[in-house]
């Protein structure tokens, strides 16, 4: 029997407020200014202030600091593409097992391995 692999506390704190999200339109990711295409996957901080970088401890603390600080723009979270969402921890590469396919995701399921940097295709 495969072994499941525990979620420390601090791992999965990590993650609240983290967003996996497929993009429509056209957006630019908020920490390297890269384009977000149509359909390609990214997160998304809901409660960081991509201005400053600022994480909150929850969304109503942001809301309220986008309405002090940078009022009239709608608060929103920090976007961030793919890699530099891999490269802050919020998705991995994942390999399904089955059909060899790697792709981006936030959790490895029953089926999937994580693909580690020396593992790559």
């Amino acid at each position: 029997m495969e072994e499941v692999k525990q979620v420390s506390a601090a791992e999965s704190e990590k993650l609240q407020g983290i967003i996996s999200m497929m993009g429509v339109g056209e957006v630019k990711c908020d920490k390297c200014g890269k384009p977000i295409r149509h359909m390609e996957r990214y997160c998304s901080n809901s409660r960081e202030c991509y201005h400053e970088s600022t994480v909150f401890n929850s969304i109503a603390e942001l809301n309220t600091h986008f309405v002090e600080a940078h009022s009239p723009e709608q608060p929103r979270g920090a976007r961030y593409c793919t890699e530099c969402s891999i490269k802050t921890g919020y998705l991995r590469m994942v390999r399904n097992k089955k059909t060899g396919e790697v792709f981006p995701a936030m959790f490895a399921l029953r089926d999937e391995e994580i693909v580690e940097e020396g593992n790559k295709p």
